[in-house]
């Protein structure tokens, strides 16, 4: 593995590298510390995809340990896209064990590299976590080119990581099923998912957020539970927040961003997921079936039926009272009720449109 390093990394590092003969550039990566705002963090970008690996929060001594994190967060990042585990221990090995740090020459690499830089800080005060970080950049930035034009980082490494022969993606997958209680008898959405099992809880809002057609406005968490009850709603055993809510001063608890699925399969088989605490939508998730050897790209909208609210519509009441106005077109209210439903983005469910929509939900 080729790292070449910046001027400012390389003087962090209190190192003088010399410039690189001839590499594999699938093997070679950029490497840039940046500070900013009270963050620090280096950068590595894939010279042959642009693919991004974020190392956040670098002191002193991750600072001499980096080839060693960035590995891991490769690893991590890899395997939160469901890389085969075959194919990410191929990719590993040709890395090799020793980091050989090269001086930063090619000034189009550099130009890449720090338009990467400059997108990673539009969104670093909302994600703080490496992977997270590293995910959502490899999956938006589209200004990396090639022979064929604007490429998407994440599409292009799994791309190349093609060359060994092996399905890229390979993973043990989970089928759910999400009721939404609507209040309103027959009328229950549902969409049935099939996510990896070492998905993030983060990153299952989001899917749950595209799969329902709501806009991310709101404080959410999750419950889990092993049976359904007339407590289960207000005492889950175990209950995760969303990383914006403001729970610094309780001990025990536990951010979204920071478990994945696997770490309660098993124990628990129900799981609630509350969005919106004022209009106080719950959606019912329960696991269905495990795929050990799934090999199709994840995530899967596989089937769905029924109209989620608009946004802050005000509860499963006020849903009841606006599907009797938006279903009457004489109602005196319905103009002004589809005007507004439309200002929300609301639209009846459309399963091909989602399904292609919760597909890019990464």
């Amino acid at each position: 593995m080729v790292i070449h390093l910046t001027k400012k990394l390389a003087d962090k590092l209190k190192i003088a590298p010399e410039k690189a003969s001839s590499v594999n550039e699938f093997l070679s990566w950029r490497a840039h510390y940046v500070e900013d705002s009270g963050h620090c963090f280096v950068v590595f970008m894939n010279d042959a995809s642009g693919f991004t690996v974020v190392v956040n929060d670098v002191k002193a001594a991750k600072l001499r340990k980096l080839p060693e994190m960035f590995k891991q967060n490769l690893l991590e990042i890899f395997y939160s896209l469901n890389v085969n585990p075959d194919v990410i221990r191929c990719y590993l090995e040709e890395l090799g064990n020793k980091a050989i740090y090269a001086k930063n020459a090619d000034r189009k690499k550099t130009a890449q590299l720090n338009q990467r830089i400059q997108d990673l800080l539009w969104i670093l005060d909302d994600i703080s976590n490496d992977i997270e970080l590293s995910l959502d950049a490899n999956n938006l930035i589209y200004n990396v080119l090639d022979k064929d034009g604007a490429i998407k980082p994440k599409k292009k490494m799994l791309e190349l990581l093609g060359r060994y022969g092996l399905p890229v993606i390979k993973c043990a997958a989970i089928d759910l099923r999400v009721r939404l209680l609507l209040g309103v008898e027959n009328r229950d959405a549902i969409r049935h998912l099939r996510v990896s099992i070492n998905i993030s809880f983060e990153n299952l809002h989001r899917i749950l957020q595209t799969a329902f057609g709501w806009q991310n406005s709101h404080l959410y968490s999750f419950g889990m539970l092993k049976e359904w009850d007339e407590d289960c709603y207000h005492k889950p055993e175990v209950k995760l927040f969303s990383k914006n809510e403001d729970i610094e001063n309780d001990p025990n608890a536990i951010y979204t961003e920071d478990k994945k699925l696997i770490d309660y399969l098993g124990e628990y088989q129900k799981i609630l997921y509350i969005y919106d605490y004022g209009d106080c939508w719950l959606h019912q998730i329960e696991i269905e079936n495990l795929i050990p050897d799934c090999v199709e790209e994840l995530p899967i909208l596989l089937s769905g039926e029924g109209d989620a609210p608009p946004e802050d519509v005000g509860g499963p009441g006020s849903f009841a009272e606006f599907l009797a106005i938006i279903n009457n077109p004489k109602h005196e209210d319905f103009e002004s009720m589809k005007s507004w439903a439309e200002s929300q983005g609301w639209k009846p469910f459309d399963y091909p449109k989602i399904a292609q929509m919760v597909k890019n939900v990464k």
